[in-house]
């Protein structure tokens, strides 16, 4: 790695770890393998145990609206996994916001002798589970000479922060994610101390989270990343991400599934 990229890492590492932010680079990440570099090479930094992933802009609705040429992904690292109910340092996540998904748990290991992954393949080995991500990123607004680009926020750690896991759906296969309406229209009711919902995303803006996981799963074996029982994967964001400040409480309420709750202290 060339010390540019690995001045890059050092710096989103001591900010990851400390709470704080630093200037948009002037010279931007050039490639998604340069973004993979950083991003990797910023978790060996941080030294913490990876149980899981998160992928944003998973739909292409959003990559065009979004300017994004494929999904960012990044880490979860063990000591900001959380389950609900749940209560957070609102200083642990620079600029957060909270986006409600669908996550998946692997029931056993997935390594590399596996043939490709796809929903049918992969499905007898997941749980699945109700979640809340917790996004932000290390580049303080206002700086650097140009705007952030996908690359920016797939070197800090695919612009995650932490998670929130809610109960294990034991029959989840019921829910019969294959059928589009399930996941273009499961209600999602989240609300920020009785605040009116916030938008929930539907239609083209939701994908079934098993084709997501599937990708994701090749993805990661292209970096020879594989993922094991435990881990976890947060499959994009089902609605509007909103800030969530210290004192206040989201409850989200998933159809009839699951209530999960998050306070940031």
């Amino acid at each position: 790695m060339d010390q540019r990229l690995e001045s890059l890492a050092r710096e989103l590492a001591q900010a990851w770890v400390k709470g704080t932010t630093v200037p948009l680079p002037a010279t931007a990440v050039a490639s998604r393998a340069e973004a993979y570099a950083v991003q990797d090479r910023m978790a060996e930094l941080i030294g913490q145990k990876v149980v899981g992933w998160k992928v944003g802009a998973t739909v292409r609705a959003v990559q065009i609206f979004e300017g994004h040429d494929g999904p960012l992904p990044g880490r979860i690292f063990a000591d900001r996994l959380f389950h609900s109910p749940a209560r957070v340092p609102a200083a642990l996540v620079t600029g957060m916001k909270i986006e409600c998904e669908f996550a998946f748990r692997l029931s056993r290991d997935l390594g590399a002798s596996a043939p490709k992954f796809t929903p049918e393949s992969v499905a007898d080995a997941l749980v699945f589970h109700p979640a809340i991500e917790l996004a932000g990123n290390r580049y303080a607004p206002g700086t650097g000479n140009r705007a952030g680009r996908t690359f920016d926020g797939i070197a800090d750690n695919g612009s995650s922060g932490a998670a929130v896991l809610g109960p294990a759906i034991a029959d989840w296969r019921k829910l019969a994610f294959e059928t589009p309406s399930v996941f273009e229209t499961m209600p999602i009711d989240a609300r920020i101390d009785g605040s009116p919902p916030i938008q929930a995303y539907s239609g083209a803006y939701r994908r079934n989270p098993l084709e997501i996981m599937a990708e994701t799963l090749e993805d990661l074996r292209g970096r020879g990343v594989f993922l094991k029982a435990g881990d976890c994967v947060l499959t994009g964001s089902l609605t509007l991400p909103t800030p969530l400040r210290a004192g206040q409480t989201l409850t989200v309420r998933y159809a009839d599934l699951a209530s999960l709750t998050l306070t940031m202290t």
